[in-house]
């Protein structure tokens, strides 16, 4: 698979205004793809789906392990028959781009009593352990070996009770297939509670199996012998809605967002209108009214239903516009801060006390330089504070941007800003 990657130029200082749709949620769609290799004969179907570089790099995984595959761009429709499932290897060339690679152990274990996993890859965002997910497995019965990358075996995955130290919304995914293939009943304590864990959860029901808890920090599940195909819409993409709105909130600008749930980032809804971002829910609508006047915020991330780390460069560049000076504290990822160096090219005033907190001070009037996008939210930032930039912003390692959000400079265009894509030379 071929990877691509470009630039982007940006012309800073235009408003914007009109309407924009909302993309299906990348998070809840990678653990579906996983999970539509456990049905032995029928297609799955998965709507709502955006061709994003990780969601490429997943399909092209379940081909390469003996899945058909068939992706409808123009319809944003993925229908998956693993039938023919063959191949317990997953090639290392593609896990080692996308750390959701992970997910695919237990739909292998289940079809095929052994998978091999060379490498993870993913954001360079800090220390994300996996040890959770490989002790998990053991609980329930695998055998695990990592010398040379993760090799796993299994002929039939038993039900025990589960404990995640930290509420990993990957680590829950895992384990709550795994549970839903075992034999017997399975608890699992302190598991995430996000919108895309439910939504994965409710696919998951839908195929067969029977899961209690979704939303809760205690997952209740009932093996099964096995899971049939469906038909499932995904959520929309909670991140690609918080980038929409702080677009808006950045320059001032009205736009609505179509196809989008506050519900599921109230927290953020919360912190931005005490910066000044009036954010109205209507139906399937959402109405943002940014302001010129941004006040300082205090914020610190944490797991849902608290502010994602996600959001937090968003915030951070927010801040460099506000009018004295905010506490930015990041308790996730000790690398979550790589967009400040970048931030501070353009003229910001950030201060990066250590791996936990960084002081913003502001406001300050940012100007176009060239920067580089060192992971998907990062890269975010960075456009986010070229849109309000003096003269010509460039951003590189777009790839990085195009990972989790599907065309976006051609959603902001629509909404009348100036972004140009530029193939990487």
């Amino acid at each position: 698979m071929k990877i691509k990657n470009y630039d982007f130029e940006i012309d800073g200082g235009y408003k914007l205004s009109g309407s924009v749709f909302v993309q299906g949620s990348k998070n809840a769609i990678l653990p579906m793809i996983a999970a539509s290799l456990i049905p032995n004969d029928g297609y799955t179907v998965i709507r709502n789906v955006p061709p994003l570089n990780d969601i490429l790099v997943a399909l092209e995984i379940a081909r390469k392990i003996g899945a058909d595959v068939q992706f409808y761009e123009d319809e944003q429709t993925v229908a998956i028959n693993a039938s023919n499932l063959s191949n317990p290897e997953m090639p290392s060339e593609l896990t080692e781009l996308l750390r959701a690679s992970i997910l695919f152990i237990p739909p292998l274990l289940a079809r095929l009593g052994h998978v091999r996993l060379p490498s993870v890859g993913g954001c360079p965002i800090g220390n994300r352990k996996l040890d959770y997910h490989y002790r998990g497995f053991a609980r329930l019965g695998a055998v695990v070996c990592d010398e040379d990358g993760f090799e796993l075996r299994a002929e039939k995955l038993k039900g025990g009770e589960l404990y995640l130290d930290f509420p990993s919304h990957t680590g829950t995914e895992n384990l709550m297939m795994a549970a839903c293939l075992s034999r017997g009943d399975s608890v699992i304590e302190n598991v995430a509670s996000d919108p895309e864990v439910i939504d994965f959860g409710n696919f998951l029901n839908k195929m067969g199996a029977q899961i209690e808890g979704l939303g809760s920090g205690t997952l209740r599940i009932r093996g099964v012998e096995n899971l049939h195909s469906t038909d499932y819409t995904a959520m929309p993409d909670r991140l690609d809605t918080g980038a929409f709105i702080m677009a808006a909130g950045i320059t001032g600008s009205s736009i609505t967002l179509v196809r989008s749930e506050l519900s599921h980032l109230l927290l953020l809804k919360e912190k931005l209108e005490q910066m000044g971002i009036e954010i109205v829910q209507e139906g399937s609508l959402v109405h943002v009214r940014g302001n010129n006047a941004l006040k300082p915020i205090n914020i610190i991330t944490c797991p849902y239903p608290g502010l994602a780390t996600d959001f937090q460069p968003g915030v951070m560049v927010l801040s460099c516009l506000a009018d004295g000076t905010s506490y930015i504290r990041e308790r996730i990822f000790e690398g979550r801060f790589s967009q400040a160096e970048e931030l501070n090219k353009m003229g910001a005033d950030i201060d990066v006390v250590n791996s936990e907190l960084a002081v913003v001070r502001g406001p300050v009037n940012l100007r176009g330089t060239q920067v580089k996008a060192h992971n998907i939210r990062a890269g975010i930032s960075l456009l986010l504070g070229a849109l309000v930039s003096q003269g010509m912003t460039t951003i590189s390692n777009v790839y990085q941007i195009d990972r989790g959000h599907h065309s976006i400079e051609h959603r902001l265009n629509q909404l009348g800003a100036k972004i140009r894509r530029i193939p990487y030379e």
